[in-house]
């Protein structure tokens, strides 16, 4: 099973760069239409943020300066695992403003790829010696025990696509 999860994450990082190369060219013609205003705090999981705060991790405890996020969609993995009913593949959208940040949070069973389309993002992760700075075109690999947050620190919107495997529902 963990081959088969290595081998769908990496079907969808392959379509990160289409779907990000997609939008770019239609965002001139489909004006705002697909853009979805949403709390803060659907950005991440309230349940990973808590479990985040539990382990004192340090990083914002919210999410704030989320422009927009738009749902890309989801496939059913029915016939791609044992329990099928369990996971969807996600794919998601997400602007995040200057001074936005996405608050801190573990992965816990949700592995995915955060592609950033445009701007900068910086990831904060324990483990890691200092932030690191994403630029468009860079991709970052979250897997289980994966324990992190971002900030935009640029002076533009920055967006990012991000696939992941989640509970339906």
């Amino acid at each position: 099973m963990r081959t088969s999860l290595g081998i769908l994450t990496a079907v969808a990082g392959l379509s990160l760069v289409a779907a990000a190369h997609a939008h770019d060219a239609l965002s001139e013609t489909d004006g705002d239409a697909d853009i979805i205003v949403i709390a803060q705090n659907e950005v991440t999981p309230e349940a990973e943020v808590q479990q985040a705060a539990d382990m004192n991790a340090s990083g914002p405890k919210e999410t704030t300066g989320i422009k927009a996020l738009r749902m890309l969609g989801s496939v059913p993995l029915a016939g791609e695992f044992d329990s099928p009913d369990e996971r969807v593949l996600r794919g998601r959208e997400i602007d995040i403003e200057p001074g936005g940040r996405v608050a801190v949070h573990r992965h816990d069973g949700r592995p995915g790829i955060a592609y950033i389309v445009s701007g900068e993002l910086t990831e904060h992760r324990v483990g890691v010696d200092g932030p690191v700075v994403k630029k468009a075109g860079d991709a970052v690999w979250e897997q289980t025990g994966t324990l992190h947050w971002w900030e935009n620190e640029g002076d533009t919107v920055a967006r990012v696509i991000v696939v992941d495997l989640v509970p339906p529902e």
